[in-house]
C-alpha cells in the first residue's frame, strides 16, 4: 500500500512538491529558528516513506541478487531533488520577498519553475 503510494506521481509530484511551497511561502517572514523547523519537518516528512521501502526491500529481498540496492540511487534522487527545490524556494522567498507586486510575482512563478523544471530537464520520470 504504501509503496504503491510513494511510486505514483501524484505522490511525488504533487504532494511533496505542494508541500514545499506552502512551506517556503508560510515561513517566509518567521524566525530563523522556525525556518529550520520548518525544513527538518518536512524532511522527516518526505524521508519515512522513502526509509520504509529501503527497509523493507533489504528484509524481504533476497541479499545475493542485489536487486535492492537498484533502489538506493532512485531514492537518492529524489530525496536529493525534493531537499534542493526546498532550500531553493526558501532561499527565493528570503531575497525576492520586497514589498514591490513585481517581484511577489516573480518569486511566485519562480518557485513553480524550481519544482517543474528539473522534472522535465533531468527526466526524473
Amino acid at each position: 500500500m504504501i509503496a504503491e503510494i510513494i511510486f505514483s506521481d501524484l505522490y511525488r509530484t504533487v504532494l511533496l512538491c505542494i508541500l514545499s511551497v506552502c512551506i517556503s511561502f508560510f515561513v517566509r517572514n518567521a524566525t530563523k529558528r522556525k525556518r529550520v523547523l520548518a525544513l527538518l519537518a518536512y524532511e522527516v516528512i518526505m524521508l519515512m516513506p522513502f526509509l520504509w521501502i529501503l527497509v523493507l526491500s533489504i528484509v524481504f529481498t533476497y541479499y545475493g541478487d542485489g536487486s535492492w540496492m537498484s533502489l538506493v540511487p532512485w531514492e537518492l534522487k529524489w530525496i536529493l531533488y525534493f531537499t534542493a527545490i526546498t532550500i531553493l524556494q526558501f532561499l527565493a522567498y528570503q531575497l525576492l520577498w520586497k514589498k514591490s507586486k513585481a517581484l511577489k510575482a516573480m518569486t511566485l512563478l519562480m518557485s513553480i519553475i524550481i519544482v517543474v523544471a528539473p522534472l522535465y530537464i533531468l527526466d526524473f520520470q
